[in-house]
């Protein structure tokens, strides 16, 4: 049998890395990235991590900081990001045939049958990231490993060295693993870790020396699978890991506090619609809905409130949705509060297919089945002028026209990548 070698490439610093490409400028520089409504740091270049910038930090705590210290701040620009990306996935095909995309920035390849060992593969390797950090000039890093849990901590040591890590070996992969606190290894999180704490368990190497069997009476069997990746046998692959996604939230806060209903409806609407979107783009259904929404978090007087309803059958229909959760804001709306934020997150999200394929109880004449693939037929055509023609060509009457509860995005860049207005221009001097 074949050695099976899973690497994991991620992009440094990505959005900040997006933003220094077009300003060369910017080399060296402390840049920050923002989020929807310039509220929070989502990204940081290096430079402003060495300056203290904490992620997540409210914009308007450290914009002080920022002038003083002449940290260059950017609204977030997901067009230019989502074009970047989309341009390195499609680069790693020319090294390896099975890619699967984990979020924007990152990526699960598996080399396995390629004939390639852990040595033969560094070369390989190095010529991956300097190759898309020269065609793209977004610096990346690739980590390697026998399981995928391996390769995403041979990931974290290659950010933070030159590059690349191997993690195939394993008298040195159990150096590294001890070096690693418990609450950094992928899929244990702040839950789980005062509970492997309590266990004795403080390092990765830790929890690769415990009875797998053991731990999964004590904390279940995705951490059984966990201490056996980390021991270099695989248990996930790469059409069925990560386990997909329990939920999708849409959230937003608001440059101005917004107290009129029609207002609010029409972002409600327009989160329910793209959670939905999202759903369709990973095969699943939504079993439930849940809409929140909040005051300011710095006013005396805090309102928080949230309501949650059902779907029988689970669905995808951004019409259907849409409409739940206009009922259920109906519900929570209250005239003349200031509302800074509104959230909808669908709940439950099931395979598409599997729920299909369960077919509806009692429907002996299949006019409900009939009018579900009629839904289907009609979000497949919505969702596939907008991936063709561009992101919101086609949209619902119930998210409005104006939009004006949109976030400012007073520091946004130019869209380099998707706009011919915006293409940089060259002169010659």
């Amino acid at each position: 049998m074949s050695l099976r070698i899973y690497g994991l490439l991620d992009c440094n610093n990505f959005f900040a890395s997006c933003e220094k490409l077009f300003r060369p400028d910017l080399v060296n520089k402390p840049v920050v990235v923002l989020s929807n409504n310039d509220g929070v740091v989502i990204a940081r270049s290096p430079e402003a991590k060495q300056l203290g910038i904490a992620m997540g930090e409210a914009y308007f705590k450290i914009k002080q900081l920022a002038e003083s210290r002449k940290i260059t701040v950017f609204s977030s620009n997901f067009s230019l990001y989502g074009n970047m990306s989309n341009r390195i996935m499609q680069m790693l095909s020319r090294w390896v045939p099975s890619v699967e995309v984990y979020s924007i920035d990152e990526a699960f390849l598996d080399f396995t049958n390629l004939g390639f060992d852990s040595e033969t593969i560094t070369p390989l390797q190095q010529e991956i990231v300097t190759t898309i950090k020269k065609w793209t000039g977004i610096p990346v890093s690739l980590g390697l490993g026998p399981t995928m849990t391996l390769a995403k901590v041979a990931n974290d040591i290659a950010k933070k060295g030159n590059g690349i890590c191997n993690l195939i070996d394993k008298e040195y992969r159990n150096k590294i693993l001890s070096q690693i606190e418990i609450a950094h290894v992928w899929g244990v999180g702040r839950r789980l870790t005062p509970k492997m704490m309590k266990l004795g368990i403080r390092t990765a190497y830790d929890l690769a020396a415990m009875d797998p069997l053991w731990i999964r009476r004590e904390l279940g069997v995705l951490q059984e699978k966990l201490v056996r990746e980390l021991n270099g046998e695989h248990c996930l692959d790469l059409n069925n890991a990560p386990s997909p996604r329990k939920s999708i939230q849409v959230s937003r806060s608001f440059p101005n506090a917004i107290d009129d209903f029609q207002t609010l409806a029409e972002a409600v609407a327009t989160f329910a619609a793209k959670a939905c979107e999202q759903a369709r783009n990973d095969g699943t259904v939504a079993s439930g809905i849940y809409v929140h929404l909040n005051t300011s978090r710095y006013k005396e007087t805090y309102l928080s409130e949230s309501k949650a309803q059902e779907f029988d059958p689970a669905t995808a229909h951004s019409p259907t949705v849409i409409r739940t959760a206009l009922e259920l804001l109906k519900d929570l709306f209250r005239q003349g509060v200031p509302y800074k934020r509104a959230t909808v997150i669908l709940l439950n999200l099931k395979n598409n297919t599997a729920t299909k394929s369960q077919g509806i109880l009692f429907d002996l004449d299949n006019k409900t089945q009939e009018g579900h693939q009629q839904e289907e037929r009609l979000m497949e055509s919505v969702d596939y002028i907008n991936r063709t023609m561009g992101t919101g060509k086609l949209f619902f009457g119930s998210q409005g026209t104006n939009q004006n509860w949109r976030g400012a995005s007073e520091h946004r860049s130019p869209k380099y990548t998707t706009h011919w207005e915006e293409l940089p221009i060259v002169r010659a001097k």
